[in-house]
């Protein structure tokens, strides 16, 4: 009589179905790793965003002030700032009222940089995490009086 036996296998005889320990904490790892990556890109484009946001309304505050003082006749054209009725300085919000975090002041110099000339400069400063500010300046010409033209 013949007696048929399987050999002895040392080690796994079945195939793997699954994941070991090793295997599910590396690919958490790697997995946590990319999250982590793409929640920094994020903030850190909304962080840009803001910051562009803030600029471009100071300079939209600037060049409203600008426009304004491009209307004051030329001898009523003098420096200055955002002000409240006691003379203290206002900040203000992106449509220009009062309660944000711009300041606004400007600058007259007269006879600049030839006479009968003033250079006007507009100046929105701002702070949220930095101190930023932008300027815009122009120079603006007394006018000729009426019958010299």
């Amino acid at each position: 009589m013949v007696l048929h036996t399987k050999p002895i296998q040392v080690g796994r005889t079945e195939s793997r179905r699954g994941f070991t320990l090793v295997e599910i904490l590396i690919a958490a790892m790697i997995l946590t790793v990319g999250l982590i990556t793409v929640l920094w890109v994020i903030s850190s484009s909304l962080m840009d965003a803001r910051q562009q946001h803030q600029r471009q309304v100071a300079v939209s505050l600037a060049q409203a002030k600008m426009e304004e003082l491009r209307n004051v006749s030329y001898d009523d054209l003098v420096s200055g700032m955002d002000e409240d009725e006691y003379g203290e300085q206002i900040l203000l919000d992106e449509y220009g009222q009062p309660g944000g975090i711009f300041s606004r002041e400007w600058t007259v110099i007269d006879d600049s940089p030839m006479d009968g000339t003033k250079t006007v400069s507009v100046t929105v400063a701002w702070e949220e995490k930095v101190a930023e500010s932008i300027s815009i300046t122009t120079i603006i010409a007394r006018p000729f009086p009426e019958g010299m033209l």
